[in-house]
């Protein structure tokens, strides 16, 4: 069974200024989510036209088996934010697996939370999203589907008085191996809206503006 160590948790947000409320006033440096439980944010617009989605980000764990994400498409209502989102599990050893089942959800980061409450776990298990019968060596499989989360459920980085939404979605995938056993990889990634600049970090969706769509969004592994 592969079993991941609890490291700190790794968000990296590109680090645009926030206009100050007096123009006299100059705006302090941005601070890292770690350094003060808020991220980098700037003053979003409203939606930008419709982009192609970032590449997919890949985790390559032991045992061959590696997991893709596509964030597609995240929205905003009065009740809820939505990420629909494209799986690809790629079976890149010499053995055969079976009885696949993916399991995932969708939560929201904050510095005031310990890193183990938010990064995927081996031994902790997550809501059934998809299963596959078998994945043989070089096989790839894609999965789609949409993770739901509440804002009540939401913890909101606030700066100023914007509120900002950091998702974190995780996946937790067991196979069944010849001759017995299993083999669970997990991995969490980070969602956010694509940043101004590229090799930027991704940028937090504000939730502070109403209802709306984004789609010019990227996800990125958690280390």
């Amino acid at each position: 069974m592969h079993r991941r160590k609890t490291r700190p948790l790794a968000i990296t947000f590109e680090p645009p200024l926030v206009a100050p409320r007096e123009p006299e006033a100059p705006h302090p440096p941005a601070a890292t989510p770690a350094e003060s439980g808020t991220a980098p944010v700037a003053a979003t617009p409203r939606p930008e036209p419709a982009a192609k989605p970032a590449a997919e980000t890949a985790a390559v764990p032991a045992q061959g088996l590696t997991i893709a994400l596509e964030a597609r498409r995240m929205s905003a209502s009065l009740m809820a934010t939505t990420l629909s989102y494209t799986l690809r599990l790629t079976n890149n050893g010499e053995a055969p697996l079976s009885a696949l089942a993916i399991e995932g959800d969708m939560i929201s980061a904050h510095a005031s939370l310990p890193p183990e409450q938010q990064i995927a776990s081996d031994s902790h298990r997550l809501e059934l999203r998809h299963a596959a019968v078998e994945l043989a060596p070089g096989q790839s499989a894609e999965f789609t589907g949409d993770f739901r989360l509440p804002l009540s459920a939401v913890t909101p980085i606030r700066s100023g008085e914007a509120a900002y939404f950091v998702p974190l979605a995780r996946f937790r995938v067991e196979a069944g191996v010849p001759g017995g056993g299993s083999q669970v990889l997990v991995q969490t990634f980070v969602v956010g809206e694509m940043p101004n600049n590229p090799g930027a970090g991704l940028r937090p969706f504000r939730l502070d503006l109403g209802p709306r769509v984004y789609s010019r969004i990227g996800q990125r592994a958690v280390a």
